[in-house]
Order: structure tokens, then C-alpha cells, then sequence
């Protein structure tokens, strides 16, 4: 099966010292969202056979016992559903350690309903299943050009349909599967045309199609390696792809209570992505839209030269490309400065004019205030939209002591995606926002907000 594969040989000095002999290490992840793969089994074939290993929940494996100096076979399968690969030739070096990191596609063909059209199987144990049955020592004959169709169990963001051509059945090698057509859908009744091409005679062929919500895979067997042979073949299909990428969603918050400047100032970032993992944090600093630096981890650290509020953003790039991003209006003081009081028995809110799907915010307040927002859209709205709700926005933030406190209120994504669809291009909604000092002292503001 194809494998993405990372080999790093070298010395594992605690294996050597700890006098278990030779030792075979890594993670097993899946390859087309690098999250970890628990359950991987992994067995050694060499001069030793060791008893097999079971990757964790975190993905990771230990094979020991293993011959030190020798050379032999790491075969892993994957859970349900996901491809077999053995890995051929792997030198184990004189203090016995190696390190073997191995990326697994899941098989979203694997066991999913197949029917072919026409039904006509060559031969008995040769039906439309073989071809999705993780095996590849079955196949699927026909005995004349045919399509097979397989239904995956939920949709699928297609990256490739890998093929593997063969003779079954007991047939010729001629009659493996030479020139094919590949299809997809999202519904089983509307098609779009995803590759044609030629096999060669055996192998595993990788064919790139890029579909996105897939539902259902249609191969058309056109032809055999073999013009003259009674029927065409072939060994395996396999689907690879991920569900639909939801980018990363969290927070990012200093980790002390006061930033000042020409100081070292450490953020960290708390971002969680349902279906992929994070690979690289992406930061802006001075909210001027570019990212400043990336880190490979949640936490960073930054020097501001100069006190105000910045609005500073984390981005977070999951394995698939997907970015998800949060801001924080982060207060830099310079200490050297009294901080002159707000005269005033009351804070005060004011907003700037809505830009677009923004409408900036700021108060004053003579104490540190918490600061609430809502959003409600009007019950006309709400019906002609077909928003579940009509409340579609709530936040609430603190400043850091007394002063200005910025922030910005943004129209939600999900009322952006409904306008959309309704092809609306404003929607006017009832906004109203609260600060509350330390003493208690409350202000108010109510008012109508259009946003394009």
C-alpha cells in the first residue's frame, strides 16, 4: 500500500544500556491529518521475532529484542479501515537502536457497500467486494467493460483513488485492468468526471483526484493489459482523503497580569482542531494584518517598545492548511508613567462606524470595568434568514485596570454564511452593551446597528 514514511537511524542509548539488545521505535500517525494512529500493530521480521507491538493512544511503539546489527522487515497494520505496509530492509545498526516514524492513509473504501454495473463477476469469489475488502490477494473480475461503484460512509475531501491492477481469479496476467475512467459524487446521482488514464500491468497506482463532501466513487473498467483477455481485473481500489477540514478555534492570553514595555512579555496560545492537529502558530503583533513570527508551539515571546493597546493575533495552521485565528487587545504599560485618573461617577462607551462586518468599541472607565455585548437580529430577520436563533452574538471582556479598553464586535460567521444565502447584503440588529465598574457604576447604551 502507499506509505508516507520519516526514517531517522541513530543511537537510542537507553534501549542499548538498558541490555534488551536491538529496538525498533517511533510513531504511527494517519497521513492525511497527523493525528496519532493507537492500535497500529507493528511485528518484526529478521533473525529474532520478537512478540509484536501495539502503538499507544499517543501513537507511539517500542519493538525490542530485536537482532542489533541486522536487517529486517517492519510490517504494520493499521486499525480498521486503514491501509496494511511492510517496510522492507530496515538495517538495525551495532548498538541495535533505530527509529522507524510511519504515516498510515486511511482507506475510506475499505468494507463500503460496492455494486458493479453490469453485475457480471467473471468468476464465483470474485464480486464487486473484492476490490474494496483491504486484500489485496482477491480481486474483482469482469468479463467485459463495467463500472464499480462504491459508496463511502460519510463525505470525503478526496486527495487520491489508488488502484491496484492484477490478474485474479486464476487468470492470465494479461487480464489485469489497463485503461480506466474515474468518477465522483456527492449524492450517487450527479457525476463529475475526476481522472482517466492507463495502468501499468501490476503495483499500487496512485491517482490524484481532488473532490470535495464525496459520497460516492464510480471506476469504469475500459480495458485489459491484454486486448484478447476474456476478462479485466483488478486487485484493490482504495479511497484516501479526510472529512471536511474545520480550521482551529481557541484563545490567546498573556501569562501575567500586567504587560510592560521593553520587557519581555510571554503569550500562549490554547487552540483545539477536531479533526487534524496544529502544526505551526502563526503571530501578529501590532495588528497590521501580517504575521510577525511562527513557532511551532503555543507560546511565544515578544518586547513592545512603545505602552498603548495592541491588537495582537495568534493564527494556528492544522496538518491539512486549515487557519484559525484569535485576537486579544493587549494593554503594554510603561511603568515610568502615572497613570492620570478618569474624572468621571460613571464609564463611558463609545462606539467608531461600522467597517463593514466590524464595529469597533471603547470605554473609559475611572476603576477596571467588565464590558458586555449582544447581538439580536430582528424576528422578521431571523425567519427570512433561517437563523436558529435570534440572540446571534454575546461577549463579554475585562480591562486590565483603569482606562481606555478597546475591543472590536464582529459580525459571527454563521450570520455572514446565512445572509449569504439569502442574498442579503446588510442586516440591521439590536445591539446592546453594558460597563460595569468596581464601585458598580453602570452604563448603558441600546441602539439599532446595520452591518455590510
Amino acid at each position: 500500500m502507499a506509505v508516507a514514511l520519516a526514517c531517522a537511524l541513530g543511537t537510542a542509548t537507553t534501549a542499548s544500556a538498558a541490555g534488551i539488545g536491538g529496538a525498533v521505535s517511533g510513531t504511527v500517525t494517519d497521513a492525511d491529518t497527523g493525528l496519532p494512529l493507537g492500535g497500529t500493530a507493528l511485528t518484526w521480521w529478521g533473525t529474532t521475532s520478537p512478540p509484536p507491538a501495539t502503538a499507544n493512544d499517543a501513537g507511539d511503539y517500542l519493538l525490542t529484542g530485536l537482532a542489533a546489527g541486522t536487517v529486517g522487515t517492519l510490517a504494520v497494520a493499521g486499525p480498521a479501515g486503514y491501509e496494511r505496509t511492510s517496510i522492507p530492509n530496515l538495517a538495525l545498526p551495532a548498538d541495535g537502536a533505530a527509529t522507524r516514524d510511519v504515516a498510515l492513509h486511511r482507506d475510506w473504501a475499505a468494507g463500503a457497500p460496492t455494486t458493479a454495473a453490469p453485475d457480471a463477476t467473471g468468476a464465483p469469489g470474485c464480486e464487486p467486494t473484492k476490490a474494496t475488502d483491504n486484500d489485496t490477494t482477491t480481486g474483482w473480475s469482469t468479463s467485459q467493460p463495467a463500472t464499480l461503484t462504491v459508496q463511502l460512509p460519510a463525505p470525503v475531501d478526496v486527495g487520491a483513488v489508488v488502484l491496484t491492477p492484477g490478474a485474479a481469479c486464476g487468470h492470465p496476467d494479461g487480464a489485469a485492468l489497463k485503461d480506466y475512467k474515474i468518477e465522483t459524487s456527492p449524492d450517487g446521482v450527479t457525476w463529475s468526471a475526476a481522472a482517466t488514464g492507463a495502468l501499468s500491468p501490476a503495483g499500487d497506482q496512485a491517482v490524484a483526484v481532488t473532490a470535495a463532501a464525496t459520497r460516492f466513487v464510480r471506476l469504469s473498467a475500459l480495458a485489459a493489459q491484454d486486448a484478447a483477455a476474456a476478462s479485466i481485473d483488478l486487485r484493490e481500489l482504495q479511497v484516501y482523503g479526510g472529512g471536511p477540514n474545520v480550521a482551529p478555534s481557541g484563545t490567546v492570553a498573556p501569562l501575567t497580569p500586567k504587560s510592560y514595555i521593553k520587557s519581555i512579555v510571554r503569550l500562549r496560545a490554547a487552540f483545539t482542531d477536531p479533526d487534524s492537529t496544529i502544526v505551526r502558530y502563526l503571530w501578529d503583533f501590532d495588528g497590521d494584518g501580517r504575521f510577525d513570527q511562527a513557532t511551532a508551539g503555543p507560546q511565544v515571546a515578544h518586547v513592545w517598545s512603545a505602552a498603548g493597546t495592541y491588537a495582537v493575533t495568534v493564527g494556528a495552521r492544522d496538518f491539512r492548511g486549515a487557519l484559525g485565528t484569535t485576537t486579544l487587545a493587549l494593554r503594554i504599560i510603561d511603568p515610568s508613567v502615572p497613570v492620570e485618573p478618569i474624572i468621571q461617577r460613571k464609564p463611558l462607551i463609545a462606539f467608531d462606524p461600522v467597517d463593514g462586518i466590524d464595529l469597533p468599541v471603547r470605554i473609559a472607565c475611572s476603576s477596571i470595568c467588565t464590558f458586555t455585548a449582544k447581538l439580536v437580529l430582528p424576528r422578521s430577520t431571523a425567519k427570512a434568514i433561517h437563523a436558529k436563533r435570534r440572540t446571534i452574538l454575546t461577549m463579554k471582556e475585562r480591562t486590565e485596570g483603569p482606562g481606555l479598553g478597546s475591543w472590536t464586535i464582529e459580525l459571527p460567521s454563521k450570520t455572514i454564511k446565512l445572509l449569504r444565502r439569502a442574498h442579503r447584503a446588510s442586516v440591521k440588529v439590536r445591539l446592546t452593551a453594558t460597563a460595569v465598574d468596581q464601585q458598580r457604576r453602570r452604563s448603558n447604551v441600546a441602539r439599532w446597528v446595520r452591518f455590510r
